[in-house]
């Protein structure tokens, strides 16, 4: 999403939940904290690109392969600030996702890729609080059988369920030098309910989880939709997804990211991207409907039923509104991500398209940038 102006980016730091989704050529190093993945951990990850259709720039967020022709994300990643300062959603053939851990190198252009066949978001979904954040792409044309899908993680949890989360976000939210070169993941603590609800008021236990603030690790900007992992079976399944953070700087002791719980969201899931949830979804389901519980022994259980989605009242576009319980932590500027396709030119490819960009430099922009990244975080 962008905020082209640097008041917006203000309100957006006043109001203290930052989407985690990034720009096109904000893409710096990875993960706050973290380490490069291995090649045997996180396949299913994949890095998306939206072209906004000027001067070549776009936006930058994480995915994971569900199926492999389906990819889970954020549904904040589907939208950008049109010309009008309202915020609009991308179409499909803006999308470009790519596989493997390498990250494409933006100021050369992207070239390859998939293309999207259809974007597909949540209808509960609200950009005032992020409530349902959660979107399928469905690709044009299936990833090969090399790239295994993770799977959805419907089981018990505890505050002591050990998490991982991965994507293509900064390191270092200050040095807006370096660019990315791979995949990067982070080891995680969750957090109890009341410590969740105790940050943000607005906190749905049903379908968010939070972590527990540690300092010094974190998802940060470009993270978006990435998944939050929990081991299973010698392997990871896609507990949650990175959405947003809170305060002005990630990984800053107390501020926990939040993240959207996906086992609510299975049946939705797997009717829209017309799969079987017996073949998405790893773990028991509990027919109990309680939420993170503050002792740390106590199972944490999800019930499907949560997933009841509700329709924006809202007269901008749909999954833009606000609903009966906006807290209005966004003022109306709901998105973050600084114009960054005046500095370099991206190229966007997906399949066999691709646009070229100008590759140019102005210096009073990159001094907005960095006084904006300052701002920010």
């Amino acid at each position: 999403m962008k905020a082209v102006a640097l008041l917006g980016l203000a309100a957006l730091a006043a109001a203290g939940a930052v989407p985690r989704n990034a720009t096109a050529a904000e893409a710096q190093p990875r993960i706050i904290g973290g380490r490069p993945a291995t090649s045997s951990e996180f396949q299913s990850t994949v890095f998306l690109y939206m072209y906004d259709g000027v001067s070549s720039g776009g936006n930058v967020c994480t995915g994971s392969l569900i199926a492999p022709n389906v990819v889970l994300t954020a549904n904040h990643c589907l939208y950008k600030e049109g010309s009008s300062g309202l915020y609009e959603r991308y179409v499909a053939a803006d999308f470009t996702v790519t596989t493997g851990h390498a990250a494409p190198d933006l100021s050369a252009g992207i070239t390859g890729g998939y293309s999207v066949s259809q974007v597909i978001g949540h209808p509960g979904f609200t950009m005032t609080n992020l409530k349902n954040d959660l979107a399928l792409l469905i690709l044009s044309r299936p990833v090969p059988s090399t790239i295994p899908p993770i799977k959805i993680y419907q089981g018990s949890y505890t505050t002591k369920t050990p998490i991982r989360a991965a994507g293509f976000g900064v390191i270092d939210p200050v040095d807006t030098s370096a660019l990315p070169t791979q995949l990067m993941v982070v080891d995680l603590a969750l957090g109890s309910s009341s410590f969740c609800a105790s940050i943000r008021t607005k906190y749905y236990p049903g379908t968010q989880v939070c972590t527990d603030g540690t300092g010094g690790v974190d998802t940060c900007v470009g993270d978006s939709g990435g998944p939050l992992a929990t081991p299973y079976k010698g392997d990871y399944a896609l507990l949650g997804l990175t959405s947003f953070g809170l305060g002005n700087v990630c990984a800053m002791s107390g501020n926990p990211g939040y993240y959207t719980y996906i086992a609510p969201f299975l049946d939705w899931i797997a009717q829209n991207a017309n799969l079987n949830v017996k073949d998405i979804a790893v773990g028991t389901p509990s027919s109990s409907d309680s939420d993170n519980s503050d002792d740390d022994d106590t199972t944490t259980t999800t019930s499907r039923s949560r997933s009841r989605t509700s329709t924006s009242r809202s007269s901008r576009p749909t999954g833009v509104g606000s609903d009966d319980d906006d807290d209005g932590g966004f003022s109306g500027i709901p998105g973050l991500s600084i114009d960054f396709s005046a500095i370099f030119g991206g190229g966007h490819g997906g399949d066999d398209k691709e646009h070229s960009g100008a590759g140019a430099v102005r210096a009073g922009i990159v001094a907005a940038v960095g006084a904006a990244a300052a701002l920010l975080f």
